[in-house]
């Protein structure tokens, strides 16, 4: 891993709207993703920034969107936010020049004191996803290698309390500290008035240690946050979410948020805001954000009935859906398509979107679209995030014929176009002779 170059951190400030503090962490998570990269891979760390520095890089922040610190999104490794000493200064320069923009921060939550907690109230709008993973003495000994950290299992308990929005995650590990400590985690948090749940499938690669997941963890888990779903009233979701369709089905509601106000329930399906259909989930999601007073076409138990949703432009409408595919990439696909329409066209994509995209994109001649397997990483992975170009191929040394163009998708590489491995996507155009695009 290498220090992450300054130009970086302020492309992802730009592109990403993401402030990168630090990469110090004081958890030592077992399932931690950082730890699991060979050093080929091209990912990066921030040990300490000057308050220069930061101050600069906040400068690259946009107000028209959330603004999101401690969340790893990108080839910089992200630590915990709440080791950087100036954390609370920070945060009021950010509230300073961007008003009421909203703040989300990722943190473990085990440096969540009173003192902290008052001031990110006092500074306001700030929304915590706290990764609490096990609120048990045992089942977060297993997770961190032996420490409780219990003091953030005391800080949801404060955030009941002190007014602060806040979301929990889980990534299960069931064969660590098993069902029934997951379930009393959800539980716990859903007590403490957490808006929503995260439970992620825990991922592992062929070069990770230790006791891994069973294989069949996904088919468990899908079945277990259903059934639990069943028996909380907040939004409950996994991630990956698997989803195989993209009608915008309504996951959960925010109490009382402009759709919980309305009468929006889990199950609804969101068919047409303002007359537009919903293109898909995220469709849904950005536009029902932007608009403002939106008149929906819901579809509840069958049938058809409008909805005047009651809310401010850019306010988040309080629905919670599960993540499929947005707008931009089906836009981007197609577009790609249409430039070669002259010629064959091979999309590919990740095991994961594989079912999404063969739903969206219209079937055409000369149009084929495949899922490419993780073999560089091996294990459980399916994302196109972490497909490299060997990846790549690999799948196409199986091929019998060769296409006249191949889409990739963008998400396998960073601005410059190179892979997690440093190489360049102009390097697979050389090696096969066809044209290469990334949409």
């Amino acid at each position: 891993m290498k220090p992450a170059p300054f130009n970086l951190l302020l492309e992802t400030a730009s592109r990403d709207n993401i402030l990168v503090l630090t990469t110090n962490c004081s958890t030592a998570c077992i399932f931690c993703s950082h730890l699991q990269n060979p050093e080929e891979v091209k990912v990066y760390y921030v040990d300490k920034l000057c308050r220069e520095q930061i101050d600069t890089l906040i400068e690259f922040l946009d107000e028209a969107g959330k603004i999101v610190i401690g969340e790893s999104a990108t080839r910089i490794c992200e630590g915990e936010p709440f080791l950087c000493e100036d954390i609370i200064e920070i945060l009021q320069s950010i509230r300073l020049k961007y008003g009421n923009t909203p703040i989300q921060i990722t943190t473990s939550g085990i440096h969540l004191d009173e003192a902290i907690l008052t001031e990110l109230k006092r500074i306001g709008n700030i929304e915590l996803n706290i990764s609490l993973n096990s609120s048990s003495i045992k089942g977060r000994k297993e997770l961190y290698r032996g420490k409780a950290h219990m003091e953030a299992v005391d800080a949801v308990k404060q955030l009941r309390d002190c007014g602060i929005n806040y979301s929990g995650s889980i990534v299960a590990m069931p064969h660590l500290v098993g069902w029934e400590d997951i379930r009393d985690t959800a539980v716990f948090l859903s007590e403490c008035g957490a808006s929503a749940i995260r439970i992620f499938m825990p991922g592992y690669t062929r070069f990770s240690k230790g006791l891994l997941p069973p294989k069949d963890i996904r088919s468990n888990l899908e079945e277990f946050v259903a059934e639990l779903g069943r028996s909380t009233d907040i939004p409950l979701i996994m991630e990956p979410s698997g989803v195989k369709s993209l009608h915008a089905i309504v996951e959960g509601v925010l109490k009382n948020s402009p759709a919980w106000y309305s009468g929006i329930v889990k199950g609804d399906r969101i068919l047409r805001i303002n007359g537009k259909e919903a293109a898909s989930r995220v469709d849904a999601y950005y536009t029902l954000l932007k608009a403002g007073n939106p008149k929906l076409e819901v579809i509840k138990n069958g049938e058809s009935r409008e909805v005047l949703l009651n809310k401010r432009e850019k306010a988040p409408s309080g629905m919670v859906f599960s993540y499929d595919i947005h707008p931009d990439t089906i836009r981007g696909i197609e577009g790609g398509i249409l430039r070669n329409k002259e010629r064959s066209c091979l999309v590919l994509t990740s095991e994961l979107a594989y079912g999404i995209l063969t739903g969206c994109i219209m079937q055409k001649e000369r149009v084929e679209i495949e899922a490419v397997k993780n073999r560089y990483y091996g294990g459980n992975i399916m994302c196109a995030g972490l497909l490299t170009l060997s990846d790549i191929e690999a799948h196409m040394a199986e091929r019998i014929q060769r296409p006249e163009v191949l889409l990739l998708p963008e998400i396998m590489f960073d601005a410059s176009g190179t892979d997690l491995l440093g190489r360049h996507f102009k390097e697979l155009e050389e090696g096969l002779g066809i044209k290469v695009e990334v949409i």
